[in-house]
């Protein structure tokens, strides 16, 4: 084989590898723009995205008490959707319950669904829809991966790994914060970034 052809046949390769990663890269920001709402997006329920609103719903989990007419439907969708943190199981009964605890992660998806159903008169349809989307902006790498699994397409391609590798509570992430792709902790507050150590010399020990 001449170094001529060698070249052009190493050019064609190059090429191809350029096209598919342009391809790649427009599927992938496709992907986005449809499955993933952005920080400070509007919602249906008047309050802007933010990942600071975590706390005030995961609390809300505890001070909203619904009637007896308004449980049936908040149990009934959110049985319905998977828990992006342990998919295996609803948001409803994610793994963390099954011991009597609760992550903040569903714990704020519970506190959410609780007050759209309680105070803004929720039906079904819109609540499934405003949960989710609540989920999809806290879990943004599960959901991509898995539209992207869905479709045949190997997430590592798009600098992903697999929508497994997102589930918080089945990787032992219950404690990390929600901004590193964890749960944001078990306990009453929630993490949203992880501390930054201070160095010695910025501490009062440090002189």
């Amino acid at each position: 084989m001449s170094r001529y052809v060698i070249l052009l046949f190493a050019s064609v390769l190059l090429m191809s590898s350029i096209a598919m990663s342009d391809e790649s890269q427009n599927l992938l920001e496709t992907l986005r723009a449809e499955l993933i709402p952005e920080v400070g997006m509007k919602t249906s329920y008047g309050i802007p995205l933010s990942r600071e609103n975590t706390q005030v719903f995961a609390d809300w989990f505890y001070t909203i008490q619904l009637t007896l007419e308004e449980q049936p439907l908040v149990e009934q969708v959110l049985s319905d959707l998977p828990a992006p943190c342990c998919d295996d199981n609803s948001v409803l009964q994610c793994c963390c319950r099954k011991n009597n605890k609760i992550c903040n992660l569903t714990r704020s998806a519970l506190g959410l669904a609780a007050w759209l159903v309680h105070t803004k008169g929720f039906t079904r349809d819109e609540l499934k829809v405003a949960v989710e989307e609540w989920l999809r902006f806290l879990k943004p790498d599960y959901y991509l991966a898995k539209a992207l699994e869905e479709r045949g397409s190997d997430p590592a391609i798009y600098g992903l790994k697999s929508h497994e590798a997102y589930e918080s509570c089945n990787a032992r992430q219950c404690e990390v914060s929600l901004n590193a792709g964890g749960c944001g902790s078990m306990g009453l507050k929630v993490i949203l970034e992880e501390e930054k150590e201070v160095p010695a010399c910025c501490r009062a020990e440090g002189g």
